[in-house]
């Protein structure tokens, strides 16, 4: 992930909003939004970015640790000094989802771009994750919380479907936080964001578990791209079969 140099102060935006929002329909129900847009929007950071891409990557940032399969992934193609990796653009177009993630950018920056990229949009659901730049910066779990809160109550004013996504896990130890790890910080993290979504009604999506290795903190190797911290396009698939099903289950 490219993480963005702080350079502006933390917009910690707390709503008081409803005191809770009911993401469920009932048997036989239609939702009467009326909302004009894309079935979701994704809002995040480089984890949310990626997912669309398709971009050529340099040999040199493959470390020797990094042993590639032979013959390599159809998500891979090498180029000569530089491997092109394509990722699932395919995911938000044949869905009718659009993408709205920044590469390095931390949860008050999704915030103060919450109004133009999602509102405005006018998504019947949108699909919020972040943090993780946050913490490598050194911001604390309840401004990071705080943050996804004004995003996830702006929605919900909206009669738009909240999703709050896990973060996923990483093998990268540079947390400005302490302990320096930053796999401990990410666990607690989710805690937080499970129990807020739990108690607003929101919906909580998961991709924790299905990313993590048996330290119960890192990204599983056969998942890491070369940065060991970035999901490869194989991690993208569990997800797609984590998220897809719970915004076809709160749109129908």
């Amino acid at each position: 992930m490219i993480v963005a140099v702080a350079g502006t102060a933390l917009m910690a935006v707390s709503c008081s909003g409803k005191a809770a929002y009911n993401n469920e329909i009932g048997p036989g129900e239609k939702p009467e939004t009326g909302h004009k847009g894309p079935k979701a929007v994704f809002i995040g950071d480089s984890i949310t970015w990626q997912w669309t891409q398709s971009r050529d990557i340099n040999k040199s940032k493959f470390d020797a640790s990094i042993v590639l399969p032979s013959p390599l992934p159809s998500y891979m193609q090498d180029k000569g000094t530089a491997y092109h990796v394509t990722w699932h653009p395919w995911f938000f177009t044949d869905n009718g989802y659009m993408n709205k993630g920044v590469s390095g950018q931390r949860t008050d920056e999704m915030l103060a771009r919450f109004q133009a990229d999602v509102l405005a949009q006018d998504p019947s659901c949108v699909v919020i994750m972040g943090g993780t730049n946050d913490l490598a910066q050194g911001y604390s779990k309840e401004q990071i919380l705080s943050n996804l809160k004004s995003m996830a109550e702006q929605a919900a004013a909206k009669d738009m479907k909240v999703v709050l996504c896990s973060v996923t896990p990483c093998n990268m130890e540079y947390s400005k936080l302490s302990p320096r790890a930053k796999g401990t910080h990410i666990k607690t993290l989710n805690t937080k964001i499970k129990e807020y979504a739990a108690s607003k009604g929101f919906t909580y999506c998961d991709y924790f578990p299905a990313l993590v290795a048996d330290d119960g903190l890192s990204l599983k190797e056969e998942y890491c791209l070369y940065d060991r911290l970035h999901p490869n396009p194989d991690a993208y698939y569990l997800m797609e079969g984590i998220i897809k099903p719970i915004i076809s289950d709160l749109l129908k």
